[in-house]
């Protein structure tokens, strides 16, 4: 049976990267893959924290501040100026909105409002910042929205962590479209992603299969509220090489039989080739699809570890 395809999922992201003119200059910092790349198979809503905190543009900046009280959210030429509690009420309203709506979220880096590491903390004239903070939006966005992944701008040019933040939003996104009364469709979500479970190890697998058989809760809202934060926690392992071979060993037990020699042979070069990092995991991954077509499997074309998320992103050429 073929996996239905779900709808386009909503990411929320800064609304300067999408080439908004937001910035406290009035100006923006458009990101081509974001806004050229992502915007083709996603749906895009941009948002400002700063405008949404009422702030003009162009504004004076502002700055995290490491006081007494903790650290704070100021202007950075007044830090008399606390943004702090109105960011924070901001965090909450957007998080009360877009909770059970977006897929993912993606933030301007280093940024005082938004970014989700490393970003400097003032500790007064004539002290150097240290790179120690978290963005006030993002950090209070996320305690509220916790399944929410949110990755930065900076970050996604690495292609590993591109890669598992996509894979995270796709994910989500067709648990948000998982209707919460039907426990077979809980299953199914299960069953569906048992590749990508066993890619992160199989005591996370057998863990969360016993939260939907039942065996440590009783209802199904109970079963599901256990499970998905567990599930979209494994998601968030980074994935080895060999972890990545042993599940493509795994899917190759399903149509062995009908391969030549020829061809066994041939997979478990490219594996190996893989495992020495001659070639992308597209590679071994291509040559599966070409046997998968030749036959056709009903339990693996379920599997969204094949393909994760839309193959126009191409993603797995650059892991």
């Amino acid at each position: 049976m073929k996996r239905t395809e779900l709808p386009r999922p909503r990411i929320a992201v800064s609304a300067c990267l999408l080439g908004l003119p937001v910035r406290f200059d009035g100006g923006h910092k458009q990101d081509r893959f974001i806004h050229d790349t992502l915007s083709k198979v996603a749906e895009l809503t941009p948002l400002c924290p700063e405008q949404l905190a009422g702030m003009p543009t162009p504004r004076p900046t502002i700055q995290l501040r490491d006081t007494p009280a903790g650290v704070r959210l100021v202007q950075s030429n007044d830090p008399g100026i606390d943004h702090t509690d109105r960011m924070r009420e901001v965090a909450e309203a957007q998080a009360r909105r877009l909770d059970g709506q977006i897929a993912g979220l993606i933030v301007q880096r280093k940024s005082p409002s938004c970014g989700m590491e490393r970003v400097p903390v003032s500790r007064g004239k004539g002290l150097p910042a240290v790179r120690t903070g978290v963005g006030m939006f993002v950090r209070h966005f996320a305690e509220r929205c916790p399944l929410v992944p949110i990755e930065e701008e900076g970050r996604l040019n690495d292609p590993v962590l591109r890669e598992n933040f996509l894979e995270r939003v796709y994910a989500l996104d067709r648990w948000l479209h998982t209707a919460p009364e039907d426990v077979s469709a809980f299953i199914a979500f299960h069953a569906s992603h048992k590749l990508n479970l066993l890619a992160r190890g199989t005591d996370a697998y057998r863990t969360l299969g016993r939260i939907v058989a039942g065996v440590t809760r009783d209802t199904l809202a109970e079963r599901r509220a256990a499970y998905i934060p567990r599930f979209m926690q494994t998601l968030g392992r980074k994935v080895t090489r060999g972890r990545h071979i042993n599940v493509m060993q795994h899917v190759m037990g399903y149509f062995k039989q009908q391969l030549s020699p020829q061809d066994k042979a041939e997979l478990l070069a490219v594996f190996e080739s893989y495992r020495r990092e001659e070639t992308p995991l597209s590679t071994p991954l291509v040559l599966i699809s070409h046997h998968l077509r030749q036959y056709p499997n009903d339990y693996l074309g379920s599997q969204h570890y094949l393909q994760p998320y839309p193959g126009e992103l191409a993603l797995r050429a650059q892991v």
